[in-house]
């Protein structure tokens, strides 16, 4: 396990580095803020490719929720059976960044998390829990500034670090979540309380009056405890593309199509056998979203994901919607 957290840490070290080295030409990235990239809030799934300017910093508030109404089965399909408790979930957040360099920014998500289910038709009781929901952090180092005369679009690497805070805050902590995850549309989706660090590539390119973004994700589950028995969740490998298209460029106005795909694997970059969390499932979603500008600093986007094929997991309905408020130190904020 040691090897393994050690390799993942090591090498996104190394990309860091050579993000500081491949993007420090301020030649490029002050062409590239030249070009066409209009200001508006982006797809709500995915994380942008894009780094704040440096000292630039947004606070977002954000919530997603879920009404579960099915089940797929063992294998990939589009159909989906009744589910025998119907599950609700919301999720607010706060999102907070911050540009600490043109090439690393600083990120963070605090998070309420509340989930109901019904009774079920065989005497199943209801059930629900209220409370403090897991925390993540992360930085972003970004390693490749895209160019108007390139097809090479912007590289981005990402280290998320999770943290089981609904766990840790004991009763003011969230309960697990009945099928151990938070909704499908959170950033990065993981098994919920447990400690987990998530590796990242991200990708963004604009094509007038288009912008195409998405990434790349492996989440690796530390090892943890409960009621003092070890659990060792399996690894989760998610992927998202976004596809944007911008009506009034004026107002941010744009609506994009989001594609989020995830997949429980049964084993581990450790070795250790899992013994917690569903061994194997998948889910694919897609969400249309509409993008507009309220004001100069304030942005906003809404939409609604769907799943649309999967196994073991739930079929749902995913509203979501969030606010951008930025703020630039020299007074005007810059795309980012």
């Amino acid at each position: 396990m040691r090897c393994a957290v050690g390799a993942i840490m090591l090498a996104s070290a190394a990309i860091c580095v050579a993000s500081r080295a491949a993007s420090a030409d301020e030649g490029a990235i002050t062409l590239y803020r030249k070009s066409w990239n209009p200001f508006a809030a982006g797809p709500e799934l995915v994380s942008s490719a894009d780094l704040q300017p440096r000292g630039q910093l947004f606070l977002r508030p954000y919530v997603y929720t879920e009404f579960a109404y099915g089940e797929f089965g063992d294998s990939w399909s589009l159909s989906r059976s009744p589910l025998a408790q119907r599950l609700y979930a919301m999720s607010p957040q706060l999102e907070f960044s911050y540009g600490i360099l043109d090439w690393l920014e600083f990120e963070m998500y605090v998070s309420e998390a509340s989930w109901w289910q019904h009774s079920g038709g065989s005497g199943q009781p209801a059930s629900e829990g209220h409370g403090f929901g897991d925390t993540t952090m992360f930085l972003k180092g970004r390693f490749l500034v895209q160019h108007a005369g390139s097809w090479w679009p912007s590289l981005t690497e990402v280290l998320f670090v999770t943290l089981p805070t609904s766990d840790w805050f004991g009763p003011i902590g969230t309960p697990p979540i009945p099928g151990g995850f938070a909704p499908l549309g959170r950033l990065p989706s993981t098994h919920f309380g447990s400690p987990e660090l998530t590796e990242t590539i991200l990708f963004r390119k604009n094509i007038k009056p288009f912008r195409v973004s998405g990434g790349i994700y492996y989440s690796y589950s530390l090892p943890s405890s409960k009621n003092n028995v070890g659990q060792y969740f399996g690894d989760i490998f998610q992927y998202r593309l976004a596809f944007e298209h911008f009506i009034v460029e004026k107002h941010g106005f744009a609506y994009a199509f989001e594609l989020v795909g995830i997949h429980g694997l049964p084993f581990r970059l450790d070795g250790q056998a899992v013994n917690a969390g569903r061994t194997s499932f998948g889910l694919i979603g897609i969400q249309p979203t509409l993008e507009y500008n309220f004001t100069d600093r304030i942005v906003g986007a809404a939409g609604v994901l769907f799943t649309t094929a999967g196994y073991g997991d739930v079929a749902a309905v995913y509203p979501n919607v969030s606010v951008y408020y930025y703020w630039n130190p020299r007074g005007h904020v810059l795309a980012r």
